[in-house]
């Protein structure tokens, strides 16, 4: 398997498990907020559901404005709304990099408002990386909630 194949198969396990953990979420839990410098639950399954998204149109260029209007657009206030945006920002991901040539996949850049600059290989592995990154924080803060999540729970 490629590179490619292998990056895309991860990021489709690993938000089809953000899903089955953000199903557990009780609704009126999603006002928990761990410490004051930190997202709601709410805040953070919205962030997490539009990692795919959001990744890709900083990839590709946008402002940082067209980012941050994105991201209030995308704010879904049902689990119906926040696992669509999750699956269409991973088909469009999806799309994009298998659109690549090997070459662009491999040489090509995108920079980033913030003036990062990587191979799409790179942000590929990057937004993976992004997305386990704050499962783990999901777990942490359902955990504190006194939620039965465990190991298994992040590995299922």
């Amino acid at each position: 398997m490629t590179s490619r194949g292998l990056l895309l198969n991860e990021l489709e396990h690993v938000l089809r498990n953000c899903r089955n953990i953000i199903e557990l979420i009780e609704p009126d839990d999603l006002g928990f907020r761990p410490a004051a410098n930190m997202r709601t639950l709410e805040e953070l399954v919205n962030h997490l559901a539009q990692i795919p998204a959001i990744d890709l149109l900083i990839m590709r260029g946008a402002e940082e404005a067209e980012v941050q209007d994105r991201e209030k657009k995308m704010f879904a206030r049902s689990r119906d709304d926040l696992f669509k945006n999750m699956e269409r920002g991973s088909r469009d991901m999806t799309r994009f990099m298998e659109g690549l040539t090997f070459d662009e996949f491999e040489n090509g850049n995108g920079v980033a408002f913030y003036g990062r600059s990587q191979t799409y290989q790179q942000w590929l592995l990057e937004t993976v990386t992004h997305i386990y990154h704050h499962r783990a924080q999901l777990h942490m803060y359902l955990k504190l909630k006194g939620y039965p999540v465990d190991t298994n729970t992040l590995y299922n």
